[in-house]
């Protein structure tokens, strides 16, 4: 992936420890170890925040650089739904049957995609306020 560039509109908005980071983190798919070197630490920990910290606030830069080579959003879909419709080879006859772990894989994509595997958490003061009011009925 290192002949992949990012786009001329976005590089003026990064500082040079951004860029750094998203460069080789395009190069690895792997934040933490991309924060690891460019950030100079060894904590992995400190990595992993300072990783999500810039995966969240340059979500547009990424945006622009996929659409920039060639991962549109329609793009996405496209493969998201012909991986819903992986088929495999069956072992015994060799007639092609749904490939359901392959599809799975897929529908865990889209739902983080969509927000559905997140749980809807209450807010810890109305938790308490539940629990209070129960205790003293």
């Amino acid at each position: 992936m290192s002949d992949l560039a990012l786009p001329e509109v976005v590089e003026p908005k990064l500082t040079k420890k951004e860029r750094a980071f998203l460069k080789l983190y395009f190069e690895t798919g792997n934040g933490v170890q991309s924060a690891m070197k460019v950030y100079d630490t060894t904590d992995y920990s400190t990595a992993g925040a300072i990783a999500s910290q810039n995966l969240k606030r340059l979500k547009n830069p990424i945006k622009l650089f996929m659409e920039a080579n060639g991962f549109s959003l329609k793009v996405l879909l496209s493969v998201l739904a012909d991986g819903l419709q992986a088929k495999k080879l069956e072992d015994l006859s060799g007639e092609k049957v749904p490939d359901h772990a392959i599809r799975h894989k897929y529908l865990e994509t889209a739902s983080k995609w969509l927000g559905v595997d997140k749980e809807e958490k209450e807010p810890d003061n109305l938790k308490k306020r539940i629990v209070a009011e129960e205790f003293f009925q």
